[in-house]
């Protein structure tokens, strides 16, 4: 009996984790519309578990949605009427090496951005890289500037998606995954996400 309540709770813990990173299936279980047993039979292959499937469909049913079910419902209410939302096209992501000739340089990256006339300069830094988000237009005046050795990649085509919430939307939980679940059901991947209360900024490839 110790050993079989073992293996559910091990079942159990697996089917919820594998649940749990798919926003697309835990929308589908909180509006009832999935089928359990093929559910249980699309896990089992995933995963590639040798278990019963009985286990797993018992495992599904137990999978709590409701407290899913409140968070959502309260992060849509707050994103649906509070938000507003602006794009712009032909954006560029150029990856740096991180060190201290980039460092020396970063302050002369603003001299070829005019905000007046809508350009884009976002500078990320990580552990091992610098990550500059401009304007395609202006990336052969950022170039010259740069070593090419301190150039690791540059990703063109990129689209910004600039939503602007208000507090309440923003300390909500669930709404950054809303969002991101929407945009990946179309289809679309996300490169970049960016954000500075309160605006959020997504990077996505243009189609």
């Amino acid at each position: 009996m110790t050993y079989y309540c073992i293996t559910m709770t091990n079942i159990n813990q697996e089917v919820w984790k594998f649940i749990d990173q798919d926003p697309t299936i835990k929308h589908a279980m909180s509006y009832g519309i999935i089928n359990k047993r093929a559910l249980a039979n699309y896990i089992k292959k995933q995963k590639n578990m040798g278990k019963n499937l009985d286990a797993i469909i018992s495992a599904i049913r137990r999978y709590n949605t409701q407290q899913y079910d409140n968070m959502f419902l309260k992060a849509r209410t707050k994103i649906i009427p509070n938000i507003d939302l602006s794009t712009r096209s032909n954006i560029v992501n150029v990856i740096l090496s991180k060190d201290t000739e980039i460092q020396k340089l970063i302050p002369e990256f603003f001299s070829i951005i005019k905000y007046d006339r809508g350009d884009v300069l976002r500078i990320i830094q990580a552990d091992e890289s610098i990550k500059v988000l401009i304007n395609e237009k202006n990336l052969k005046k950022f170039v010259k500037i740069l070593p090419k050795n301190k150039i690791l990649s540059i990703k063109k085509n990129l689209a910004e998606i600039n939503i602007h919430f208000i507090k309440d939307a923003i300390d909500t939980p669930g709404v950054i995954a809303i969002i991101s679940n929407e945009i990946a059901i179309n289809g679309v991947s996300i490169v970049e996400v960016l954000s500075c209360f309160p605006e959020l900024l997504w990077y996505v490839y243009q189609h």
